[in-house]
């Protein structure tokens, strides 16, 4: 799975970079879109990975890594 989200962050970079020197227009905006979709695999990807490690832990390590994750970050609403 760390395999996939490498290959997908090195493609995000490449896709970033080629933006960058488009002008405005409809190839950007193609590919603002693709951009967009790997962002979402990307975090996809990422969610399942966390999933299956929270399978692999009892309920007693996953209580303390959610606590100690909404304590650094708490939620914030998004508009």
């Amino acid at each position: 799975m760390e395999e996939a989200i490498k290959i997908l962050r090195h493609a995000e970079d490449v896709l970033m970079k080629k933006i960058k020197g488009l002008k405005d227009g409809k190839p950007k905006y193609a590919a603002s879109e693709k951009l967009r979709e790997l962002r979402s695999a990307i975090t996809v990807l990422k969610q399942a990975n966390l999933d299956e490690e929270f399978a692999q832990m009892d309920e007693k390590e996953e209580d303390e890594i959610l606590a100690h994750i909404f304590t650094n970050r708490p939620p914030q609403a998004q508009a």
